[in-house]
């Protein structure tokens, strides 16, 4: 086995647990806060506090991991959920809940950019094709983490599930810290003015400027899908509790068998092609998914939405990557993931009005909506984005 790939197997490893974690936590939250009886709309409010969170304190923790060991900060974000999550189990009062969610979003969030800048750091084989393989393991994780969420939750309970949640990020920081070798050293960044200038430096930039402001088209897809299809599913389609499980599992194979081959071909091709497509053909499979009647339906179109959804994020990460300048990239994916976050900041509210006042399937056509203006985002700055 060669040394480059003996170094990637542990890292690659802590991936794979962290999407397990998240994928485990994805179907199991929303539906055990709607168990303890919480209404659609105090839990749209829940999400709003952690993207406010993650917004709050993301860009930092990318800062911090251009000037420490980016494996320290990986290890105390995988430890920080670990030790929060299981606070959920106590069934607390909405105010606790609030502020559990807050810590979560902005101690947890610093995992993201540590992980996605040491992947820039691992590159072999071309930036579109590395953040395509990131994204694919994590999606393996997310495959395999909601079916066995939500199999515990209805084995045991949902207290059990949040449980197995802590104790799989605790492997994963325990993996961080014993298994990783050779991180890149830190680069020497280390006072205030130095970030100011960091950060003007980025946003003199008009292209990194663009790819700051597309993702928060995307996250905006993403919420609907992440927050509010679990219980969709449930409550609308009469999905079981395993059965969302599968359903997230299933959308997740077909994202993680494709992710790859689209960074492949970006590596190959114009970025920015491949970028417009997968954005218009998943616009048109998130309206679809207001019109999904059944649990067939439902996970046929979850799969072509993920089809086609997942590699905006590896794609948009690997321009990110082409257009930084050296040593600012912990500094540029924490930016990147700030903005990401705004787009998930304001959208459960109105998600839940929507679904209040109109109807669920409603929220569907109203993000494909929004993700037109990401395709026209892109359109505009394709010359840019080449």
């Amino acid at each position: 086995m060669s040394s480059n790939l003996r170094s990637l197997l542990p890292f690659y490893a802590v991936i794979l647990l962290w999407g397990l974690g998240s994928g485990m936590l994805t179907p199991v939250l929303p539906l055990y806060v709607r168990s303890l009886g919480f209404t659609i709309d105090e839990w749209g409010y829940l999400v709003m506090v952690y993207a406010v969170s993650t917004f709050l304190f993301e860009w930092a923790w990318g800062a911090l991991s251009d000037r420490v060991d980016r494996r320290f900060i990986i290890a105390a974000g995988l430890l920080s959920g670990a030790a929060v999550v299981p606070i959920y189990t106590l069934r607390v009062s909405i105010t606790v809940f609030y502020v559990l969610q807050f810590l979560r979003g902005a101690l947890f969030i610093m995992v993201g950019p540590a992980v996605k800048t040491l992947v820039s750091d691992m590159n072999s084989g071309g930036i579109g094709l590395s953040m395509g393989m990131y994204s694919s393991v994590r999606r393996l994780g997310s495959v395999l983490g909601p079916i066995a969420g939500t199999l515990v939750a209805q084995a045991l309970s949902y207290e059990s599930a949040l449980h197995l949640y802590s104790v799989i990020y605790v492997i994963g920081a325990a993996t961080t810290l014993i298994f990783i070798r050779g991180a890149p050293a830190s680069s020497e960044r280390a006072d205030s003015s130095s970030l100011i200038q960091d950060c003007r430096t980025l946003f003199s930039t008009t292209t990194i400027v663009i790819l700051f402001a597309i993702p928060v088209i995307v996250h905006m897809g993403r919420a609907v899908i992440g927050s509010y299809l679990p219980i969709y599913a449930l409550e609308v389609v009469g999905t079981s509790t395993v059965g969302v499980g599968a359903l997230f599992s299933i959308g997740n194979v077909a994202g993680f068998l494709t992710t790859p081959v689209f960074g492949w071909i970006s590596d190959r091709y114009s970025r920015a092609t491949v970028v417009l497509t997968c954005f218009s053909l998943s616009s048109v499979a998130m309206f679809s998914l207001s019109l999904a009647r059944t649990n067939v339906q439902l996970a046929l179109l979850l799969m072509i939405f993920t089809v086609c959804f997942s590699p905006l994020t590896p794609l948009l990460l690997a321009m990110l990557t082409d257009a930084t300048p050296p040593g600012l990239l912990g500094t540029s994916m924490g930016i990147y993931s700030t903005f990401e976050n705004l787009g998930i900041v304001f959208t459960p509210p109105l998600y839940s009005l929507i679904w209040k006042v109109y109807s669920p399937s409603i929220i569907f056509v109203f993000s494909a909506i929004t993700q037109v203006f990401g395709i026209l985002l892109v359109f505009y700055a394709r010359k840019r984005l080449r």
